[in-house]
């Protein structure tokens, strides 16, 4: 038995706690015994199973910072935009990791989207395993890919950022003692990738190494109950953005079935106005493994578990992507020609998107295609697999 630690730094929503939540699950029922230390405790306390094990707060920044930069061109811009520009308060976090190891005896971490407890993990020699999609398990390449391929950016341009954030990084280090790190990519030297995702939605458009586990299956909630009616029905999952009005206002005007669910919006109340007859607000978690096999289309913000369960049923869908990680699982399944893209979208752009979707065969047969290359992987044995992988 392995005391392991599972810990999530970076993100807000939901998919982070579904993710660490199912690998403590398959932890459990092969003996080992987990802790979590994550970003939002009052999201964990109601999400996590208590008998799963104990929850702690994660060490996180407690502040957005100064002199981020607002256009992030790769990996070193997200690492420097979270704090690698501060190397006192960087420091201050690596330590913080590595009390909170020691002092729960860590022998094993599950980092997902948390690079700082990564630094941490490596320093003390405690192996690890960085988990995610595409983006959140960075390619171990120099320098990082990235964000924005059509830029064509000059590598001269990308390492000169890495350097920089190394320099940080290290200074940080420096402050504690610790050995410095030679390349901004040692942050994940001595990680096992377990990269949960497919080949054709991978964020960086790049070659690989490391395989491909794909998605697990997260289903959990309440089975769809669809309008009442002879439409199409449509699975809406939306968060607040600047896009928002126009989105519910095409779904309000559309003569779908239409299921919404609202993240950050308990209650319903945002959602309120969008409501009539044939389109109906979920307040509580939905079974989206269910209800990507009942609808005909989706909308969504680029979530990548979200697009990726929609794919993997053969459902084409319409993405309205509201951060680069995001924009860049659109790209990704608009590049397969099952989805459609829209940026800043008013209702009438909408609404033409949503009648091709569900009209236009196309759409449909790009994602029955993905569905098809992937129906016989047995999604219940990825994380049974990634367990035995890495802890015998």
């Amino acid at each position: 038995m392995a005391k392991v630690l599972l810990a999530w730094e970076l993100g807000g929503n939901y998919g982070h706690l579904v993710a660490l939540r199912a690998l403590a699950r398959e932890l459990k029922r092969q003996g080992h015994a987990c802790t979590f230390a994550v970003r939002a405790l009052g999201s964990a306390q109601a999400f996590l199973d208590p008998q799963l094990g104990p929850l702690v707060q994660a060490p996180v920044r407690l502040t957005p910072g100064s002199n981020r930069v607002r256009t992030q061109l790769s990996y070193a811009s997200l690492l420097h935009n979270i704090g690698f520009n501060d190397p006192v308060e960087l420091a201050g976090r690596i330590q913080a990791w590595r009390t909170l190891y020691r002092a729960l005896d860590t022998e094993f971490v599950f980092a997902d989207h948390s690079p700082v407890a990564l630094v941490a993990a490596r320093t003390l020699g405690i192996p690890s395993a960085c988990l995610g999609n595409g983006f959140t398990v960075p390619p171990r390449q120099s320098p990082f890919p990235s964000f924005r391929p059509r830029a064509d950016l000059p590598q001269q341009v990308l390492l000169k950022n890495e350097a920089t954030v190394l320099k940080e990084l290290n200074h940080a280090l420096a402050l504690l003692k610790l050995k410095p790190f030679a390349l901004l990519q040692d942050i994940f030297r001595g990680a096992t990738p377990a990269l949960l995702t497919y080949a054709p939605l991978d964020h960086y458009e790049v070659s690989r190494s490391e395989s491909f586990r794909g998605l697990p299956d997260y289903s959990y909630g309440a089975p769809p109950r669809w309008p009442e009616g002879k439409g199409p029905k449509v699975f809406a999952y939306l968060r607040p953005s600047a896009s928002l009005p126009g989105v519910l206002k095409a779904l309000k005007q559309s003569r779908a079935r239409v299921l919404l669910r609202l993240a950050d919006d308990p209650a319903g109340d945002a959602a309120a106005g969008a409501a009539r007859p044939g389109l109906s607000v979920i307040t509580g978690p939905v079974n989206f493994r269910a209800a990507a096999e009942g609808c005909d289309a989706y909308v969504n913000y680029g979530a990548h578990a979200t697009v990726a369960e929609f794919l993997l049923a053969g459902k084409p869908g319409i993405l309205v992507p509201d951060l680069q990680e995001r924009v860049l699982t659109a790209r990704r399944a608009c590049g397969l020609g099952a989805a459609l893209s829209l940026r800043d979208a008013g209702a009438a752009p909408v609404r033409r998107a949503l009648e091709q979707v569900l009209h236009d065969p196309a759409p449909r047969r790009a994602a029955r295609a993905f569905a098809a290359q992937h129906e016989r992987h047995d999604r219940a044995v990825i994380l049974s697999t990634l367990v035995r992988d890495v802890l015998g």
